[in-house]
């Protein structure tokens, strides 16, 4: 009966949306045609004839972007972000579409306000569902009652997320831990900056089925049951899900991964319907992935242009400082230990390392040329590395690379030093603007290079970026 009511409201959802994306496309010749520039007339025939291509196209990019699942935990926020890469790629859809369509010239205006309208309606509906929604479940409708087995950090986390989106509508009626009166409260979350609780342990995990029937009893059952433990945990998980299967509440197993020291883009995905958590792994390809690359090349490719008469003078210092190529080519080690040859304004004359090998550069070396030492306390020495960057072997933001026969050691001496390698190496990090770097510290240089990668963003690139300008060019230890 579940299963068949949530299928119709998310049809009743899909049909509403396509109704409001026809709405907006009706609404976007209004405006283009009688509201901004009425002197421009154009029928409104051709484009109701092109509507149901663009319902067809857009129906199937709402379908597959996945915002008909069934999602009640999800945060609002990820709900408005999953619609704006629906319109966007609708839009991308359509305008291709429009390309090749030769029959009418459609109006570019249009569409831009086609999309903003389309994005407006969409969000509009939804915030509109959550406020209906958010305010019933406050006044106490439609909400689940939730019991979490396990108050380690995962467990309590559970608690506190349920705590700060109210609308979502679970209640936790208390928890189940075999350490009962000795279970303390976690340390405050980032995440959700509520007033720490001191979990209500209802007794021991294997009291679980005393705990559904005194509940049921109540005329208040447990709707869900979360069982936040170890994976180590198996027979305890087994008990759960069998004392589960006599009753009628739902059980969902949350893993207990925060024992574990290092986690880089931990997911969950499933390989022919079997469940697989990934604990190490490079970020997944996504519409965030599209838009960083993107930014990379642009960016890339205006610094280069921009940048060129600046590049043409330092060649020419370069050259006339010491014999030898104006760039100096060096293999580093990127994305997945992928090796590729990073390009740099030369420093050095050509046999520096002939006597010594590959080493680290250190403060008050003799080596580098009198502008190469210039360079390097600018770090003017990094601008050809835009071309890497364009050509994809680095991105403009991420962990600085390194030369694979240094890796060699320090991926035995330094603990998580590979995890670097999960995303693609960049021009500045955020171990760069915050001092780490040159002959500094090894340790926290890989401390915020796991920082960055565990809570990477599109805003904290923008960060470094600003970061970068004011403060990441000239330092102390850069040399």
């Amino acid at each position: 009966m579940l299963r068949e009511r949530s299928l119709f409201l998310q049809r009743l959802l899909f049909g509403a949306d396509l109704a409001l994306i026809a709405l907006a496309w009706v609404l976007a010749w209004v405006l283009r045609f009688e509201v901004l520039t009425p002197p421009e007339w154009v029928p409104l025939t051709p484009y109701l004839g092109f509507l149901p291509f663009v319902l067809a196209v857009w129906g199937g990019v709402l379908l597959v972007s996945g915002l008909y699942r069934t999602r009640r935990a999800q945060r609002l926020t990820l709900v408005v972000y999953a619609v704006a890469r629906a319109v966007a790629l609708g839009l991308v859809v359509s305008l291709g579409a429009l390309f090749f369509y030769r029959e009418f010239s459609f109006s570019r205006l249009h569409v831009i306000l086609f999309a903003l309208l389309a994005s407006g309606l969409l969000v509009g509906l939804r915030l509109a569902i959550y406020t209906v929604l958010r305010r019933g479940r406050e006044s106490g409708r439609n909400v689940r009652r939730v019991l979490i087995v396990g108050a380690g950090k995962a467990g309590q986390r559970l608690a506190r997320a349920f705590r700060h989106y109210p609308w979502m509508g679970f209640e936790v009626v208390g928890f189940l831990d075999d350490r009962e009166g000795d279970v303390e409260a976690e340390p405050p979350d980032p995440l959700y900056p509520q007033p720490v609780r001191r979990p209500h342990v209802l007794g021991p995990v294997d009291a679980i089925g005393d705990v559904l029937d005194r509940h049921a009893d109540g005329g208040g059952g447990v709707d869900l049951v979360y069982a936040a433990l170890p994976l180590a945990a198996v027979d305890k998980i087994q008990a759960v899900a069998e004392a589960c299967a006599r009753h009628t509440a739902h059980l969902c197993l949350v893993p207990d991964l925060f024992g574990l020291d290092l986690l880089v883009n931990s997911r969950i995905s499933d390989v022919d319907g079997l469940p697989v958590i990934h604990l190490l792994d490079e970020a997944p390809f996504d519409f965030r992935q599209v838009v960083k690359r993107a930014a990379d090349v642009v960016f890339s490719l205006t610094a280069l242009v921009a940048l060129s008469p600046l590049l043409a003078l330092i060649a020419v210092a370069v050259k006339r400082s010491s014999p030898g190529p104006v760039l100096y080519r060096q293999e580093r080690m990127s994305l997945n230990g992928q090796t590729f040859d990073i390009l740099k304004f030369r420093s050095m004359p050509v046999d520096a390392e002939a006597g010594t090998g590959a080493v680290w550069s250190r403060k008050g070396e003799a080596r580098a040329t009198r502008v190469g030492s210039f360079l390097r306390r600018t770090s003017l020495d990094e601008l050809p590395q835009f071309w890497n960057v364009l050509m994809g072997d680095m991105s403009v933001v991420g962990p600085r690379p390194e030369r694979p026969t240094l890796i060699e050691g320090f991926r035995h001496q330094i603990p998580g030093y590979m995890l670097r390698h999960k995303t693609k190496a960049g021009i500045t990090g955020w171990a760069q603007v915050h001092g780490w770097r040159g002959d500094t510290s090894l340790t926290k240089r890989i401390e915020y290079d796991l920082y960055y990668i565990q809570n990477w963003s599109l805003w904290l690139d923008l960060k470094i970026v600003a970061m970068t300008v004011f403060k990441g060019f000239v330092h102390e230890n850069a040399h």
